[in-house]
């Protein structure tokens, strides 16, 4: 049974070795990853947020200005949508053949849109009001209408109905109001954040504002929409900028890894050296290797105090040792000596001897009569 213990613990550890270095790098690197993982989602989510916040607000100021506050400059003569020319364009414009209208009210509301676009690049501004089915809008004009060779089907003619997801639209002419993937939320909702949708136009982020005349009627809403190319490329600046901090500090933290592990590793290494060379009894080569980890005397840790009770141990083992070998070679002495005078023993003690023995006698006795 002792044998089978001693065999066990001087065996090597069976599996495939894995340096504790290697599994220092592994195990703080999978930690980092999990870590800067979680934090760079984070990060992508308070970015997507951060931007459509930065968009909202955008589009709160635009389509505030267009229709309550103005939107020109204080020498500009036409201030924001004319409430009462819009409601005698919807009262009593005419489509024409190609689809808009001779109403010089239409051109000068496409002129103020021309001039939101002008002050708002993002801008994709539009007038509509509620159409008279449930769910129905219907677009009056649009900012497109003042470039030269405009193309309709990126944008609207005069009378043109629509049914598609209308309800934030609808919504619009009450209050001003963002839409969402669930339908709109108002700007004095903190939660509120407008969300990209997608219709036969394209994909936008949209706010809507009421249009009242100098009742304080509602007579229609303007929309206002920012393509989705502008959006897509504000948070690609975010998540880009946020990327490479993060790969650079990824790259440093596994550098400082690798060198924090391997300066930590180093004792471990040169015990495992020292052990190695006093398992096969070379002391003095295992007592150097220790002598050489430099480990510190003033501020010790608890590699420190291993090292101390290695060599310690080393010591006690090395002078244990020597007083086992002295035993062992007194014991030998003293068996070849009880050895050999066992072997003289069964010689004096044998017939050949005895016999030899007499004859010697009687051999010194004849010389001695003969003198």
């Amino acid at each position: 049974m002792t044998e089978k213990i001693e065999t066990m613990s001087i065996g090597k550890v069976k599996g495939r070795f894995i340096s504790l270095q290697t599994k220092l790098i592994l195990g703080f690197t999978l930690i980092f990853t999990i870590v800067f993982a979680s934090t760079y989602y984070w990060f992508y989510d308070f970015a997507q947020k951060e931007a459509m916040n930065q968009i909202k607000e955008g589009l709160y100021d635009t389509i505030i200005g267009a229709t309550q506050t103005g939107i020109l400059d204080a020498g500009d003569t036409v201030q924001i949508i004319n409430g009462d020319d819009l409601e005698g364009l919807v009262n009593e414009g005419q489509v024409r053949a190609d689809g808009l209208t001779d109403d010089a009210r239409y051109w000068s509301q496409v002129e103020v849109l021309c001039e939101i676009r002008r002050v708002e690049p993002r801008a994709s501004p539009y007038t509509y009001i509620a159409g008279e089915t449930p769910g129905e809008i219907i677009f009056i004009a649009s900012w497109g209408a003042c470039l030269p060779n405009p193309d309709w089907d990126q944008f609207v003619k005069f009378r043109i109905p629509y049914t598609t997801n209308t309800g934030p639209n609808l919504a619009g002419l009450e209050q001003v109001v963002f839409q969402t993937d669930n339908g709109w939320c108002t700007y004095d909702d903190l939660n509120c954040v407008p969300e990209i949708y997608g219709d036969k136009f394209g994909s936008w982020v949209s706010a809507y504002a009421p249009i009242k005349n100098s009742k304080g009627e509602t007579v229609g809403a303007l929309g206002i929409d920012f393509t989705s190319t502008y959006v897509n490329q504000v948070r690609e600046q975010i998540l880009k900028s946020i990327y490479i901090a993060f790969s650079i500090t990824y790259i440093i933290l596994v550098v400082l890894v690798y060198f924090v592990s391997q300066f930590l590793t180093r004792p471990m290494v040169g015990l495992t050296r020292a052990a190695e060379q006093i398992g096969e009894g070379n002391y003095e080569v295992g007592l150097k290797y220790l002598s050489e980890l430099g480990l510190s005397d003033k501020y010790p840790d608890e590699i420190e105090t291993m090292q101390g009770v290695f060599k310690g141990m080393v010591d006690k083992v090395y002078k244990r040792e020597e007083v086992l070998r002295q035993q062992l070679r007194d014991l030998k002495i003293e068996i070849d000596q009880s050895k050999r005078q066992k072997q003289v023993s069964e010689i004096v003690d044998s017939e050949f001897f005895q016999d030899l023995r007499t004859k010697a006698q009687k051999m010194r006795d004849q010389q001695k009569s003969r003198e």
